[in-house]
C-alpha cells in the first residue's frame, strides 16, 4: 500500500499574494506542511503539486520531497478540489493520499498519523479534521441543533455542530475514483481545536499566525 503526502500549490493568491511563500515565523509557509509530512513514517513520498517549479526554492534543503508539474488551468480561481485531486492521480499511483493544504501550518504529525491509521485499516474510507462547536447553530433560517418548541438546552448539553477544517484529508484512491471526493458518510472525523487548526487566507489570518507562533502555542518540532 502505497502512501503520497500531496501539497498543492500555487503562487498566485488574491486576498494575500504568494502566500505559500510569505515568511511565517522567518520561514517560507510552504515549508511547515512539507515538514509535517517528512514526520509522518507511514508515508511514502511528499509531492509538490504546483505549476512552477519556483516553489522549490522556498523548501529548506533538509525536507525531502518531490516536485509533479501540474496543468496552469489549476492556478485559476474557477479550479476545484476535484480537479486539482484528479490531476494529481494522474501522475502519482498512490493507494492512499494525504492531502496537506500549505495554509494549514499547525496542524500536528500526530494528528496526521493517527487519519491515516484509521484509513489504513480499512475501518473508514477517508478521514478529516474538524472543529466542534457547542453554539446554536441556524441553516437556512431554521434551528440546526435545537429545537425552539422545547426548552432551551444548556450549551454544554447541545449538540455538537461539525465544521470541517479543510487542511487535511486523507482518502483513499479507491473512494476518489468512484465518488470523486474526498470524504463520505464513512469518513473518520479528527477533532482538533483552533489553534492546531489554524487557516491562513487573509493577512489577519496570518497576523493570528504570527502570534501563536510568538506565544509557543505551536510546536511540531
Amino acid at each position: 500500500m502505497r502512501i503520497t503526502g500531496f501539497v498543492p500549490s500555487k503562487l498566485n493568491s488574491e486576498r494575500l499574494p504568494r502566500k505559500n511563500v510569505i515568511a511565517l515565523g522567518g520561514l517560507p509557509l510552504a515549508n511547515y506542511a512539507v515538514r509535517i509530512l517528512n514526520q509522518v513514517p507511514a508515508i511514502n513520498d511528499v509531492v509538490i503539486f504546483a505549476s512552477e517549479p519556483e516553489i522549490c526554492k522556498y523548501i529548506q534543503k533538509d525536507l525531502k520531497f518531490k516536485f509533479l508539474k501540474r496543468p496552469h488551468y489549476l492556478d485559476t480561481n474557477t479550479a476545484t478540489a476535484q480537479d486539482f485531486i484528479s490531476e494529481f492521480l494522474k501522475l502519482d499511483s498512490a493507494d492512499i493520499i494525504v492531502l496537506l493544504h500549505i495554509t494549514s501550518p499547525f496542524i500536528k504529525p500526530e494528528t496526521v498519523s493517527e487519519c491515516i491509521k484509521k484509513v489504513a485499516s480499512g475501518e473508514f474510507d477517508s478521514a478529516f479534521v474538524a472543529f466542534e462547536l457547542k453554539k446554536f447553530a441556524w441553516y437556512v433560517g431554521k434551528t440546526l441543533n435545537y429545537d425552539l418548541e422545547k426548552p432551551i438546552p444548556r450549551t454544554q448539553d447541545i449538540e455538537p455542530v461539525i465544521i470541517e477544517q479543510t487542511g487535511l484529508y486523507v482518502f483513499k484512491r479507491s473512494l476518489f475514483e468512484k465518488k470523486k471526493q474526498r470524504v463520505s458518510r464513512d469518513s473518520y472525523i479528527k477533532v482538533i481545536d483552533r489553534f492546531e487548526g489554524h487557516d491562513i487566507d487573509t493577512r489577519e489570518d496570518f497576523d493570528l499566525a504570527e502570534l501563536i507562533l510568538k506565544t509557543k502555542l505551536f510546536s511540531n518540532g
